[in-house]
């Protein structure tokens, strides 16, 4: 090889050794300082999930909806304070949508969380306002009382319609009767945010912010034997009372578990009773509660019809179902405000049995 050329080569070698060194310094160091990586098919990036699919036939997602489930809708929101339709989404949101800036991943700055209730909070932290700007549900206490104002309690009304609150309202539970997003009933005392334990009372402190799953390892310090997700549901702290009256004091999330499934009998039993048609629910497809044309306690698949939902509310079933469907749309409710979630539910169920139709003795069981 002739002089020149071998000296290129050196050169040419060494450049690209160089440049490799550098780049893989550069990407260890940004993979070690940026966090969490991507992961798709999870959480905010679970391309197949229902919540990026819903509009794909109309290849539009309507300006109501778009704030959440557009891919990058939540700056517009920040800055109009409203959004405007957008193109159906294939594969969950882009970065940009909680990220201002894509070298340094600094986060949109929320100054406030503005609920479905009319009412604004600030919870101290950034990006937990971020989280609960779309976290939050859509309904409250307000919007159930405008459904049912004027109405008779227990005198079924063809034009009452499910009030749901949507999925995942972890802020909204969070914050309790300071949000007023559970339906709270008139003259009873509710519990404000639950603010769990310094280092662990922001959203991100408990999520990982791509996936939403738990970091599990935090919860160890505190809860003794908390080792894996199912572990959760034995955590039970300072709390006192036999919540759902069954003779044992259990960890939270059972409470609520057992005083849930009580709830739906209650409110299955009283359709029947006072409406002469019966109810039950199903996660399959909105509005959820439907007729339960055969009796069989469950909604079958032929029975998941826009026409065959549910035709006999009553104002104190409307306030049931809603608190019933509240609970159930926060999986993690027992952690996020776990007395929030037992005095609605115990409230719903004390509702139901001062009726008289539902089947229900309160006796055993504690209010929170």
């Amino acid at each position: 090889m002739p002089a020149f050329l071998h000296f290129r080569h050196k050169l040419t070698t060494a450049a690209m050794v160089i440049l490799a060194t550098t780049l893989a310094g550069i990407g260890a160091g940004r993979a070690e300082e940026k966090g969490p990586p991507i992961e798709f098919w999870k959480g905010h990036f679970a391309r197949d999930a229902q919540a990026f699919h819903d509009w794909d036939k109309e290849k539009e997602i309507p300006a109501v909806c778009s704030r959440c489930h557009g891919a990058d809708k939540i700056p517009e929101y920040l800055k109009e304070g409203k959004t405007t339709p957008a193109q159906h989404v294939k594969n969950g949101f882009a970065c940009t949508n909680c990220h201002a800036d894509m070298v340094t991943y600094e986060r949109h700055k929320v100054p406030k969380v503005n609920f479905a209730s009319g009412i604004s909070v600030d919870t101290g932290n950034n990006d937990s306002n971020l989280c609960m700007t779309c976290h939050q549900g859509r309904e409250s206490t307000a919007s159930v009382n405008k459904a049912i104002a004027g109405l008779p309690l227990d005198t079924p009304d063809a034009k009452l319609n499910f009030v749901h609150v949507h999925y995942f309202p972890a802020g909204a539970t969070r914050y309790g009767t300071e949000a007023k997003m559970g339906y709270e009933y008139e003259g009873k005392k509710y519990v404000g945010r639950f603010d769990h334990m310094p280092n662990v009372t922001g959203c991100t402190d408990c999520h990982q912010p791509h996936t939403g799953e738990v970091k599990i390892d935090r919860c160890g310090g505190c809860h003794d034997k908390v080792k894996t997700v199912a572990d959760l549901a034995n955590i039970r702290m300072a709390s006192k009372g036999d919540f759902d009256g069954n003779g044992t004091e259990e960890g939270i999330a059972k409470e609520i578990a057992n005083l849930q499934s009580q709830l739906y009998v209650a409110i299955q039993t009283y359709a029947k009773n006072v409406g002469g048609k019966p109810i039950a629910f199903t996660k399959a497809a909105y509005p959820y509660w439907y007729l339960d044309v055969n009796g069989n306690g469950r909604i079958d698949a032929e029975e998941v019809r826009m026409d065959n939902k549910y035709p006999a509310y009553t104002p104190r079933l409307m306030q049931a179902v809603y608190n019933y469907s509240f609970a159930l749309r926060d999986s993690g409710g027992a952690y996020h405000n776990g007395r929030y979630i037992l005095q609605l539910l115990y409230d719903s169920l004390d509702s139901l049995a001062a009726s008289n139709k539902a089947g229900v003795d309160m006796k055993g069981r504690v209010r929170p």
